[in-house]
């Protein structure tokens, strides 16, 4: 039941975000979500873009911007945050390892906040990424992709 909660509030986050970022710019755009759209796998979606927020995935393989041409998957981190700040001072970490979490953890800070209460909430910057790229679903998919690759640690 929890994983479930925090599945919704994720996906309503994403859509108040993406609403906030919107208004903030002035840009009007028609952000839509409900049950037809969540059979078919869809979250919330705007204009012909389907976007499908998940947790994140460290595998290479998992990793991609969707596998359907019209639907993008969002990812969101569920890092324990202190972890990877321990790991980046230890003197047991790998010096090429600490170098990925640090980039982990700056790209982290870059496209998120967390919560007093550990809960990680969409930060404006990843929202305007998406929002900046709209009217064509290929930008929109690299940028996502490129997000995703920053949380790997991979940029």
């Amino acid at each position: 039941m929890y994983r479930t909660w925090i599945s919704v509030l994720t996906q309503l986050d994403f859509c108040y975000v993406f609403e906030y970022v919107c208004a903030i710019k002035g840009i009007n755009l028609q952000l839509e979500c409900s049950a037809e759209l969540d059979e078919k796998g869809i979250d919330a979606r705007v204009n012909d873009i389907g976007f499908q927020v998940a947790k994140i995935s460290q595998r290479k393989e998992a990793r991609s911007g969707g596998t359907k041409k019209t639907i993008i998957t969002i990812p969101y981190p569920v890092f324990n945050i202190e972890e990877i700040k321990r790991k980046i001072i230890s003197n047991r970490v790998k010096e090429e390892n600490k170098i990925r979490y640090q980039k982990i953890l700056e790209a982290f800070n870059r496209y998120f906040i967390q919560l007093k209460n550990g809960f990680i909430v969409f930060g404006e910057k990843y929202i305007e990424e998406i929002v900046n790229n709209i009217n064509d679903i290929e930008k929109v998919r690299e940028a996502v992709n490129k997000i995703w690759k920053e949380l790997s640690g991979e940029f």
